[in-house]
């Protein structure tokens, strides 16, 4: 029996411990395999995220030119209306300037007159 107790830990040694350390690799090897896979889910996930973020910017872009498309448009209209403004504004200027010296020629008219 002492001998059969000796034994023992030679068997276990030589069968149950590869055996063990096979099964306990096949486990892990599951396991990071699962992870992975879970990993993998993941990441994609986040890339569909930021693909769709990604689409949202160019949505805002698009957004952002055609508001400055409009700005454009406004500014060239304001622009132009300007120009308008300041020809007539001239032109009243002259008017003015019209208006003083008829209104001189006729106190010139009126005095020689009498």
């Amino acid at each position: 029996m002492a001998r059969s107790v000796e034994k023992v830990p030679g068997w276990v040694e030589k069968l149950l411990i590869p055996m063990l350390e096979s099964r306990i690799r096949g486990i892990v090897k599951e396991e990071i395999g699962i992870l992975e896979r879970i990993i993998e889910a993941k990441f994609q996930s986040v890339d569909r995220r930021f693909e769709s973020i990604e689409e949202r910017f160019k949505s805002i872009d698009a957004r952002f030119e055609s508001v400055n498309a409009r700005i454009d448009s406004l500014e060239k209209h304001v622009n132009a209306r300007f120009d308008g403004l300041e020809k007539r504004i001239d032109v009243i200027q002259r008017l003015a300037v019209l208006e003083a010296q008829v209104k001189e020629l006729r106190e010139r008219q009126a005095k020689t007159s009498l």
